[in-house]
């Protein structure tokens, strides 16, 4: 019998995977039937208003820059102090539609980067705690020892239980965001609006969703590698716990406190926010230096190495520790 296969049968045969996915569908339900409800086709009024918005929005805009532009041209210097992102900083008035301003309305374009950023954390979320369930479970039974005397082939055996559990993650990650988009696709609709979705929106959306399930994907690789490393699901979930509450929580406070900035490179969500969302400006340089980025290229690396050393750590230790 194929290992992988057989272990894509015991994951998905698994009691804990059924009650994680029906809680995973549950929460999109209520999310999806909550935006129906609080959405409303608009009507003529609605568009009126939302023109009138956009309208005072326009002018704003057109007056901040012919006021910057001569501040500028009177006193260069000052006015470097005053508008320290420029002219354009406020935004450009051909980018105001009359959409961006509809009330009770759900707005696909303005809406959906958001909700599938939101999608990307809670299916990480989902990613790590089946996968350190999956392997944990399976350590602190002695299940994987009675597996070796059948197949007594460390390493193959726990990549075949790798490959079963990150294709699967994948695979339904990619199946349930294509359905949480065009779910909430067909509800801006029939009861809100889609706003301007062009071929170059469906690109980016497609590039952040595809961020969003390598998050999954490599979220429950991580958890695979601690639940191996400590042998047990409860430890694996207490180590990211404590990361999270005690550096990626404590941490940030106690450096505001120090006044110790910037601090957000030291800090693995500043890296993970990087890679999902495009490139964090965290700093500005107040003297002139300009202003200090991690990249979405630099976010995929660390997510990538961090990953990478898990996982060559948790195979080298399965090959040579007693399991007994």
């Amino acid at each position: 019998m194929n290992l992988v296969r057989a272990e894509v049968s015991r994951l998905l045969a698994r009691r804990f995977t059924h009650v994680l996915v029906i809680g995973l569908l549950a929460v999109f339900g209520v999310t999806a039937a909550t935006t129906l409800a609080s959405s409303a086709r608009p009507g003529s009024q609605a568009w009126a208003s939302a023109e009138r918005s956009a309208a005072e929005r326009r002018a704003s805009l057109i007056e901040f820059k012919a006021t910057c532009e001569a501040a500028f041209r009177q006193d260069r210097e000052a006015a470097e102090d005053t508008f320290t992102e420029g002219c354009d900083a406020a935004g450009s008035p051909a980018d105001v539609r009359a959409w961006h301003y509809l009330e009770d309305a759900f707005v696909f374009e303005q809406e959906i980067r958001g909700l599938t950023v939101f999608l990307a954390v809670y299916l990480s979320f989902f990613a790590f705690v089946i996968a350190a369930s999956f392997i944990g479970a399976e350590m602190s039974s002695g299940g994987i020892t009675n597996l070796l005397l059948w197949r007594p082939q460390r390493a193959p055996v726990l990549g075949a239980k790798l490959a079963a559990l990150t294709g699967s993650v994948a695979l339904f990650s990619t199946l349930f965001t294509v359905l949480y988009v065009g779910v909430f696709y067909l509800i801006a609709y029939a009861s809100g609006w889609t706003g301007d979705v062009d071929a170059a929106f469906w690109a980016e959306l497609a590039g952040l969703c595809g961020r969003g399930i390598a998050l999954a994907t490599a979220s429950a690789a991580c958890a695979f590698a601690l639940a191996t490393l400590a042998r047990h699901t409860a430890a694996a979930l207490g180590i990211a716990v404590g990361y999270f509450l005690v550096w990626e929580a404590g941490g940030r406070i106690v450096f505001e406190i120090g006044g110790m900035l910037p601090y957000d490179p030291y800090f693995l969500s500043s890296y993970l926010s990087a890679f999902v969302n495009g490139d964090l400006k965290y700093w500005s340089g107040l003297d002139g230096s300009g202003d200090l980025v991690i990249t979405r290229l630099s976010g995929g690396m660390v997510l990538a190495g961090l990953t990478a050393a898990l996982l060559a750590a948790a195979f080298a230790n399965f090959r040579r520790r007693d399991l007994i």
